[in-house]
């Protein structure tokens, strides 16, 4: 599409919603200036290396983006995850596809550590970042800080199996474990599970619908990651994620840390 034309057509449709009285045209303008005038701004002056510059040229394939910040994004996909057991990841190194990393806090040291870092953590980086090769996980120096060892009700969790195996890729499905609602999702094979319960007002999530890795709820058409549980189409609690671990096509999940 030329120029001229895109800029008509966006005046064009703003006004449209203007008139409409749809205050998401607002929106849209304040949002695209947000993003693009400080960008322009350091273009402009001649600082095509400042990171705000960089963004947006590879918003439009014009800059490629850095390595590390294909890593950090993959990492902030996963991390809501983490914190929900009162853990941390931190990005240490980056070299040659090789992404070295640090787990501390109620992670380190528990079964459910290596787990996020083979299902999610490497998921993640494999979907986010081209040259991923492998993760490499380092030991925290010295004793845990005094902080993660108050963390309140912290447990290592007790994994118990579940029935997965009706359960397709892209597909949701309920079940139960410990007299807790779960509902499962399958993506690409990988099973993520969550308590049963959309964080609106608790309605069941079954009946929703898995589009690549979002569950939509049936109920509100709220969108959650469905390997974080994040909220995604605005902000808002997210799904409370239960640990899962696979083992030779069986699935067990830890409800006693949820």
């Amino acid at each position: 599409m030329e120029f001229e034309q895109a800029v008509a057509e966006l005046d064009a449709l703003v006004r449209t919603l203007e008139r409409e009285g749809d205050e998401r045209a607002l929106l849209l303008l304040e949002l695209v200036d947000a993003i693009h005038r400080p960008a322009l701004r350091l273009l402009a002056e001649g600082e095509f290396d400042q990171p705000i510059a960089r963004s947006v040229l590879a918003m439009y394939d014009l800059a490629p983006v850095d390595d590390r910040v294909l890593v950090e994004e993959a990492l902030d996909q996963v991390r809501p995850y983490i914190h929900s057991h009162g853990g941390e990841v931190e990005l240490l190194d980056l070299n040659d596809g090789v992404v070295r990393l640090r787990m501390s806090g109620a992670c380190h040291g528990c079964a459910a550590s290596a787990m996020t870092l083979r299902r999610g953590i490497e998921a993640a980086l494999r979907e986010r970042y081209p040259g991923f090769k492998e993760v490499l996980a380092e030991e925290p120096e010295g004793e845990p800080p005094p902080q993660l060892l108050q963390i309140e009700n912290a447990r290592r969790p007790e994994f118990v199996e579940v029935d997965a195996r009706e359960l397709a890729p892209g597909e949701l499905g309920a079940t139960e474990a410990g007299g807790v609602p779960l509902v499962l999702a399958n993506v690409g094979g990988e099973i993520y599970a969550f308590k049963n319960g959309c964080p609106v007002d608790g309605m069941p999530l079954e009946g929703g619908r898995l589009t690549d890795a979002v569950i939509v709820c049936p109920w509100h058409n709220c969108a959650y990651d469905a390997r974080s549980g994040k909220r995604l189409d605005e902000e808002g609690e997210g799904l409370t994620v239960v640990p899962v671990a696979m083992n030779d096509g069986a699935v067990s999940v830890a409800v006693n840390v949820v």
